[in-house]
């Protein structure tokens, strides 16, 4: 029995100073990664956080029904305008559909009153002939009067024909605009189910699944369009007025101490504002303010999205 408990002892220092092992390169690690940077005083260290330099996109559906198929899944490469999910669209189509039937019949009713149209012009012409030619016979005594008045009625007859044609041609005119609006609106409706990258780049995260129903606001993925990666950090106030654009830049490892990229300073915001990217608690309370700076990172094994790294901004 003492010698078990001597064993697991031993075992237990021996762990103990495997951490203590393993601990000590890693700090070891990083301090020659350190070492590396140009040595100097004039130097900020910080936290920061990898993102896409235009940050990343929350796609949302921008319309609603249910999804008949995810056409992406994470880490795809997409290019804009690809479309990323298809939504059920069975009632936009047939909408569409009606209306441009609709149309085809409005044109054929156009056809009939134009011919109905002509038909009355002609109808007219003859009607005026007949008029003034019993008007002539009439001013020879050569007609009745009776003759004279029916042939006019039947003139006033036939502009009313005329003229209720013509309107009617326009009014189903009208009506074709109408529905062409509604074929737009349909279209516009049909399209909407089409759910396309706005820009170029990778996919991070999928957020719905066949199946689903989805709004105009459901998030269906995370999305890093195409650019250069920054590391984003803040620094304080004691030295922010120190940051300037195109200062160099090397981003470490917090896991290895390695260094993984180089940059530049690319931008630094105007104005100073409260700790916020790296609070340990959200309830932690912050006196003094800090100044963003983005480091746009140009070579080296660039680091995960979203990782939490070291950086080291040359002053000189």
């Amino acid at each position: 029995m003492k010698n078990y408990i001597i064993s697991i002892l031993t075992m237990a220092v021996l762990a103990s100073c495997g951490n203590k092992e393993d601990k000590e390169a890693a700090e070891k690690a990083k301090a020659d990664s350190l070492a590396k940077v140009p040595t100097t005083n004039n130097r900020i260290l910080g936290v920061a956080r990898i993102e896409p330099e235009d940050g990343i996109l929350n796609f949302t559906a921008g319309t609603s029904g249910k999804v008949l198929a995810v056409l992406i899944k994470e880490n795809q490469i997409v290019q804009k305008g690809q479309s990323l999910i298809t939504i059920e669209n069975s009632l936009e189509n047939a909408q569409l559909a009606q209306s441009e039937s609709k149309i085809a019949t409005q044109k054929a009713a156009i056809a009939v009153n134009q011919a109905n149209l002509e038909a009355a012009k002609v109808s007219l012409k003859n009607a005026r002939d007949t008029y003034e030619r019993n008007l002539r016979l009439f001013e020879g005594n050569a007609q009745t009067k009776q003759a004279v008045d029916d042939s006019k009625a039947t003139v006033d007859r036939l502009m009313k024909d005329v003229e209720t044609a013509a309107a009617n041609i326009e009014q189903s005119k009208s009506r074709i605009s109408e529905l062409q609006a509604d074929i737009n609106y349909f279209r516009t409706a049909v399209n909407q189910k089409k759910v396309n990258a706005l820009v170029s780049g990778k996919v991070l995260k999928v957020a719905v699944k066949t199946g689903d129903y989805v709004t105009n606001t459901t998030q269906i993925a995370e999305f890093a369009p195409t650019g250069s990666l920054i590391a984003k950090t803040e620094v304080d106030e004691l030295y922010a007025e120190k940051i300037q654009l195109g200062q160099k830049a090397f981003i470490i490892s917090q896991t290895t101490g390695d260094t993984l990229a180089n940059g530049s300073v690319s931008y630094a915001a105007d104005y100073l504002k409260q700790k916020s990217l790296f609070k340990d608690q959200s309830t932690e309370q912050e006196d003094r303010r800090v100044r963003d700076v983005s480091i746009r990172l140009e070579s080296g094994k660039m680091p995960l999205i979203g990782s939490r790294v070291d950086c080291v901004i040359l002053l000189k």
